[in-house]
């Protein structure tokens, strides 16, 4: 047996115990993206929310992405409240016509669509950032969980604990396996999770940082040279946070939500609301000083571009090194 191999290993049908999270601001997590990693070893999520819209071209994207590989993919689902219930209906009903292997469903408690992606034999892991969650959605009936820490770009949750925290907590409380996100981006990081108990280590903002990432270039070169501590979290008034890169648009609304009332921060974030997803949070138009730019902290330690291939392989060659020095019992520096 491989050290790598887990139960969420065997879930899947995937090599290496690597995810690659949905991102859904903008056209981030398409099928370019989910097929590489995919073909790495590990397994990508498309999301869904990208085709809001217009959800018929969800089907034409996971046409695209069984040409480009025959490794299992899955779709992140992200259950916002303001979407309208016939969109999941349909989500769900397309995955199901074309026989999509898993859902990564995340945002809220996960009923009454997990039954629906159960019956139609998809294998379900469902993301939080709270203890409490991931124990609701065990008992909804998840094959699986994804933790995610404060570190975490994009939605890392209101209560702001750390990875290093949640992640063991997690694994202690349920019992099905745990996948565990939020600053993680190499082989240091896999290790430290498995010792933990995780049995997949998630990461968005590296494979953002990708070449098959389909993100402008300019926000991949805003994350290679950023440092860690140069991310804001933002939107804790309204009840739903999110870590982005510091730049003009989060120091105002940080400046905003914390002076006056919630009106005020609303109307600070009507002109980003309003953009089609083509242009929502300058992923995909490269206007970084103007927009949001969802990014971990980890971003602090991505230094590179590379393919999803050489990401996984660096992150597997590490892991093995590290376990190999501690199994020596020496002291030792990556």
């Amino acid at each position: 047996m491989s050290f790598f191999e887990t139960r969420i290993t065997k879930l899947f049908g995937i090599k290496y115990p690597i995810i690659q999270g949905g991102m859904g601001a903008g056209f981030v997590s398409t099928a370019e993206l989910a097929a590489a990693v995919g073909n790495a070893g590990g397994i990508g999520f498309m999301s869904a929310i990208q085709w809001e819209n217009d959800i018929s071209k969800l089907e034409d994207e996971i046409k695209k992405v069984k040409d480009m590989t025959d490794k299992p993919f899955g779709i992140n689902m992200t259950l916002f409240t303001e979407v309208k219930p016939e969109f999941f209906h349909k989500t769900i009903d397309i995955m199901a016509k074309h026989k999509v292997p898993a859902v990564e469903s995340s945002a809220r408690k996960p009923d009454p669509w997990m039954k629906l992606m159960k019956e139609a034999g998809i294998k379900v892991i469902h993301k939080v950032a709270r203890i409490r969650d991931g124990k609701t959605a065990e008992r909804l009936g998840a094959d699986a969980i994804t933790i995610i820490g404060t570190e975490e770009g994009g939605h890392p949750g209101a209560e702001r604990v750390s990875t290093s925290v949640l992640g063991p907590l997690m694994v202690d409380t349920v019992k099905v396996p745990v996948a565990i996100g939020g600053g993680f981006c190499d082989g240091r990081g896999l290790v430290a999770i498995l010792a933990w108990g995780g049995e997949a280590m998630v990461m968005g903002t590296r494979f953002m940082c990708s070449k098959e990432c389909i993100v402008h270039p300019k926000v991949k070169e805003v994350v290679v040279n950023m440092a860690h501590n140069e991310t804001d979290f933002i939107l804790m008034s309204l009840g739903d946070p999110v870590r982005a890169w510091r730049n003009p648009v989060t120091q105002r609304i940080l400046e905003t939500e914390f002076k006056h009332d919630k009106d005020d921060v609303m109307k600070e974030l009507i002109a980003i609301r309003k953009q089609s997803h083509e242009e929502r949070m300058a992923v995909n138009t490269g206007e970084v000083d103007t927009g949001l730019v969802p990014a971990g902290q980890v971003g602090g330690r991505i230094h590179e571009i590379k393919s999803c291939k050489e990401i996984i392989d660096d992150i597997i060659s590490e892991a093995d090194e590290v376990l190999k020095k501690l199994s020596e019992r020496k002291y030792w520096k990556a």
